[in-house]
């Protein structure tokens, strides 16, 4: 068969499969579809043919939410889980505040309350639901009138299971990224399916998360039950010939070395009509070690210099804006790289995710919305009184009496007076030297800090982006998840970094690895070092890293080694 042949038959069949969804009248449907086989495009077909229905399109990070959103919001609601149970319980039980931190304050008010209670989220999203901590959470989120990521859900299904009435039924439901969910998350769709017809997607080949009790095997035991009709998204319209292939050669020699048991299988193929010049221009991927993690971003530079306009081009066309080049690693190699490309690339971005917290920023906003929060006055106990005190303060709140009635008069006074000051520097009001003094005298350093966050903020004007320049966005490997790049750098690919130990490899990393590899739309590198930084001179050495053996897994064919390189080298 010739490659004319083969575009022809793959864009026929493409067309079957999906028409095959598109016309099934089951209510239940699963569709399994790899990484750029068009999962977004496909619920854009369904939704558009139901386009004036009540229709409801969720997944569970605000990425896809907001990659989803474009295509998909004309015809359908498209919302997180956490968004749509916050609406849920808007309409149900009145005003609740999403609190990022509130798992966090908790935790330490059942550390000074001696409860000895913890992983409170765990045993929510694992529906542990007699436990004394999900009991204890419920009753303090009450207390606080918030709710955090994973309670919100779990106090939507409470209600659902006992008054399905709480939501409206829907024309069409559609679900994306179904392996990346837990017990909660699927209990909560098995409600939702009783409100309409649902079609879900996922792939268990990219179950990525660590930490919030996901589990690939929801998405096996939903495609072995038998209740949903399913279907099937072979051909990839994002990657290149080489990154199918080398995928299918990780996999294979994942499962011969016992990994990745009860995989689905499924077809995963390149489709020649977007991607055959790609798979022509690029035929391997490339790989190299470097001396040090410090020379991995003179490599990076270098070949940033060899792309060419073409490909900086399409990184930017109307309709599939993508980073020119992806940057997919662990924290210390991307600091490290963003250091060094930072000054020379002003379409470079990174902002690397911090531990939830809170501060007294976040007390006083919320006390600006009602001066008798008790959450506002809770952070502000914390930072400002000792444990001792806390204690005695938080012992009583269990009654449920307000903050506002258990803390000091001086105490109470002192921060309403903060607020006053607040208000009037909101309003862009100029700061008195008494004022500033009061306020100097209650915050101490978090002076400056509050000043800066509550002052009106100026509009500056938004740079005219340089459409010549390559865009560079830095990312985790689970950051990557719904991104592409154009050239995508897989860094500090050594053992004990990915896969961490290379005798006891996880199914998860191998999920990360294919990730990363399969966000590239041109070309692929895989990017080793030897040693952290240079060994020192007194002839100490260092650790030494070895490659990683998922590197070792993509047959030497689809590889262009660059063998050793120094920095000296790459000067």
């Amino acid at each position: 068969m010739t490659r004319d042949d083969t575009r022809a038959c793959q864009a026929a069949e493409r067309q079957e499969c999906l028409d095959a969804v598109l016309n099934s009248p089951a209510r239940k449907k699963l569709v399994i579809g790899g990484p750029g086989t068009g999962k977004t495009f496909l619920f854009g077909q369904l939704l558009e043919r139901n386009a004036n229905g009540n229709n409801l399109a969720m997944t569970f990070i605000r990425r896809l939410v907001d990659d989803m959103a474009p295509e998909l919001s004309e015809w359908a609601e498209v919302k997180t889980f956490h968004a749509f149970c916050k609406k849920t319980l808007h309409s149900r039980v009145g005003h609740v505040d999403l609190v990022p931190y509130l798992t966090e304050i908790i935790s330490r008010d059942s550390e000074l309350l001696e409860k000895g209670f913890g992983n409170f989220d765990c045993k929510i999203r694992m529906l542990e639901e007699s436990s004394p901590e999900v009991a204890f959470y419920l009753k303090r989120g009450d207390y606080y009138g918030a709710v955090g990521f994973d309670d919100s859900v779990y106090r939507v299904l409470k209600h659902l299971r006992a008054d399905p009435s709480i939501l409206p039924s829907f024309d069409q439901i559609v679900i994306d990224e179904f392996q990346d969910f837990n017990p909660l998350e699927v209990a909560f769709i098995e409600e939702l399916a009783k409100k309409g017809p649902i079609l879900i997607v996922g792939d268990d080949d990219q179950a990525i998360y660590e930490g919030r009790s996901a589990s690939a095997k929801h998405l096996r035991s939903v495609y072995m039950s038998g209740l949903f009709e399913v279907f099937d998204l072979p051909f990839c319209s994002r990657c290149p010939e080489v990154i199918i292939n080398a995928t299918h050669s990780i996999v294979s020699r994942a499962q011969a070395r016992g990994y990745l048991h009860g995989r689905i299988n499924k077809r995963y193929e390149c489709f020649l009509g977007a991607k055959e010049a790609d798979s022509i221009k690029y035929p391997r991927i490339v790989r190299a070690q470097c001396s040090t993690g410090r020379v991995i971003p003179k490599y990076i530079e270098k070949e940033i210099l060899k792309i060419d306009d073409e490909d900086v081009a399409d990184s930017y066309a109307e309709g599939k804006t993508y980073p020119t080049v992806l940057i997919v690693g662990h924290r210390q190699y991307l600091r490290e790289v963003a250091k060094q490309l930072r000054g020379r690339y002003p379409h470079l971005l990174y902002s690397p995710s911090e531990r939830t917290e809170y501060g007294i920023n976040d007390a006083y906003e919320i006390l600006l919305g009602d001066d008798s929060a008790n959450l506002g006055w809770r952070i502000l106990l914390e930072l400002f009184c000792t444990p001792e005190q806390q204690k005695t303060v938080l012992a009583r709140t269990e009654d449920g009496i307000g903050l506002l009635h258990l803390l000091a008069p001086e105490f109470l006074n002192r921060h309403l007076r903060v607020l006053k000051i607040i208000r009037a520097i909101r309003n862009g009001e100029t700061l008195t030297p008494s004022s500033e003094t009061g306020l100097r005298e209650v915050v101490g350093r978090s002076f400056d800090q509050l000043i800066q966050h509550f002052a009106p903020k100026k509009e500056e004007a938004v740079p005219e982006v340089d459409e010549t320049i390559p865009s560079i966005l830095l990312t985790s490997f689970v950051g990557c998840k719904g991104l592409s790049g154009g050239h995508v750098f897989i860094i500090g690919a050594n053992n004990g970094s990915i896969p961490k130990d290379p005798r006891h490899i996880r199914d998860i990393e191998i999920s990360q690895f294919v990730v990363a590899l399969t966000r590239t739309r041109k070309q692929c590198h895989i990017v080793s070092n030897k040693w952290l930084i240079a060994p020192v001179m007194n002839g100490e050495r260092q650790r030494t890293y070895r490659e990683s053996c998922f590197v070792t897994w993509v047959p030497r064919d689809m590889i262009e080694n660059r063998g050793y390189l120094k920095a000296n080298g790459l000067s």
